[in-house]
């Protein structure tokens, strides 16, 4: 499983990249103070960790900026703070908020808490994700092509492959695709999307100009033609 931390200090980064590394997790860490003017670029990460001091509204508007582009589990690690400015932190997009200082056996039950739930295949998974073009591999959000190639897909566009899939032949508009790919209705946009699918036809399209697998119905939506 990858973890990805973006904190403030270095000796806490470090820290805690350790730990989680000698419990066996691939650890990237950032050390980065701009982050929050950062657009989120959704990588292969299970969980990610912000390593803050205190809790305030520019911290807010980076967590909105990251839940608004990924649907990565976050989990946010900071000092004390109101039950106000908490719960703030999870209207903000947060999963969980473990306070400063943690013993380590509660670092990792968080951790392993939200880990649990990015291993889970969630059950609207189940039905069949074999098409006569292409196939996707859950576990690994890789999508098997005709042709015998594999392409790694990011969590995003997993989880859209994944919905276009098991809906296949139906048109889902804009709103219903945000809402299943981000999970928060009105937390992504319409050029998030946009930009999304333009990243997924760069994968599973042979012509991505001229898309014949993933196309869009004016006015109304996008469609998945499995059998193009």
């Amino acid at each position: 499983m990858n973890i990805l931390i973006l904190g403030y200090d270095v000796k806490s980064v470090n820290i805690l990249s350790f730990i989680l590394r000698q419990e066996g997790y691939d650890v990237t860490s950032i050390i980065d103070s701009g982050a929050a003017e950062r657009t989120w670029d959704d990588q292969l990460t299970d969980l990610l960790i912000l390593d803050e001091e205190d809790l305030n509204a520019a911290l807010f508007r980076r967590i909105e900026s990251i839940r608004g582009a990924s649907s990565v589990a976050m989990l946010l690690l900071a000092n004390p703070a109101s039950e106000d400015d908490i719960v703030s932190a999870y209207e903000a997009g947060i999963d969980a908020y473990l306070a400063k200082p943690y013993g380590y056996q509660m670092l990792l039950a968080h951790v392993n808490a939200q880990l649990r739930r990015a291993r889970v295949v969630p059950s609207a998974l189940v039905p069949n994700l074999s098409t006569p073009t292409l196939s996707l591999d859950p576990e690994r959000h890789t999508v098997t092509l005709s042709n015998g190639q594999t392409r790694q897909l990011t969590n995003l566009e997993f989880r859209l492959m994944y919905c276009l899939v098991v809906n296949r032949g139906r048109v889902l508009s804009p709103e219903t695709l945000i809402e299943k790919v981000w999970g928060y209705t009105g937390e992504g946009d319409r050029n998030l999307l946009k930009s999304l699918i333009s990243r997924l036809r760069a994968k599973v399209e042979p012509s991505p100009r001229e898309p014949k697998l993933i196309t869009t119905v004016p006015g109304v939506g996008y469609t998945f033609n499995p059998s193009e």
